[in-house]
């Protein structure tokens, strides 16, 4: 697919990312997604890490101090607002609109990921497209995965589920491969099934990662492509894990 300006072709390979949310762990005065890592704020390593797989046409999702959000981004990419913050299905599902007409796969990802590398996202892509499939997503696997959600694949290596770990059961709990917030989806499926996804949770919020349930359930394929270096996919929730992406990027491992 060929590159383009951010606001043209049809054709170019468009990459959803998600700064909406509030961050309400990592409350440090600042919004989120623009806390520095390595010199550069949070969101635009993920932007940068995107375009280098391919992506040509970057739309970022903002919502919570999005003027700030934006003048840390720059121009260089398209916006689209997030009013209120709903979830991170409800995010994504804030793209349909820029790409209406569109017949293709969208990259969309959150945009905590400092360390994500563009390597990571081009095989993501390339998988999906060699296989046909309806969602491929990008995991990595942990000695220790925690409150991780879970891949529950199946013998032929397509994932079944993604399964939280609270809901998890014990063999469940076993599984070291988690869930890193990196899709590739078939569009316009993607905001088809997206409309289809409900809110009966705790937090009464609409999850992107209930898509892959619903297309399951559709019978759809699902690909799932492990990342070569499990901590290229560490999201920055927590004081901690700032720190400690900030130590991975200053010791030049990141």
């Amino acid at each position: 697919m060929k590159a383009c300006d951010q606001t043209g072709s049809a054709n170019a390979l468009p990459g959803v990312i998600l700064a909406a949310g509030k961050g309400t762990r990592l409350d440090l005065g600042s919004p989120k997604m623009t806390m520095d890592v390595g010199g550069r704020p949070m969101v635009l390593r993920v932007i940068e890490a995107v375009r280098g797989a391919g992506v040509d046409r970057v739309i970022v999702v903002v919502g919570h101090r999005a003027n700030d959000v934006q003048a840390a981004v720059g121009n260089h990419v398209a916006y689209v607002v997030q009013e209120e913050q709903l979830g991170t299905g409800h995010a994504a599902q804030q793209a349909e609109g820029v790409l209406a007409g569109y017949r293709g796969p969208v990259v969309v990802t959150y945009g905590d990921i400092p360390l994500l590398r563009g390597r990571d996202i081009a095989g993501l892509v390339a998988r999906h497209l060699e296989t046909g499939a309806a969602a491929t997503l990008l995991t990595a696997v942990f000695e220790k995965p925690g409150s991780l959600g879970r891949i529950v694949r199946n013998p032929d290596g397509t994932v079944k589920a993604i399964v939280e770990a609270k809901d998890a059961t014990p063999e469940q709990l076993e599984i070291r491969e988690i869930n890193v917030g990196v899709f590739c989806f078939a569009a316009p499926l993607l905001f088809e099934v997206l409309r289809q996804v409900k809110n009966d949770n705790a937090q009464h919020q609409y999850y992107l990662t209930d898509v892959i349930g619903l297309l399951v359930e559709r019978a759809q394929r699902v690909e799932a492509v492990t990342m070569e270096f499990a901590f290229a996919g560490v999201g920055v929730n927590t004081p901690e894990d700032l720190a400690h992406a900030q130590r991975l990027v200053a010791a030049g491992e990141a």
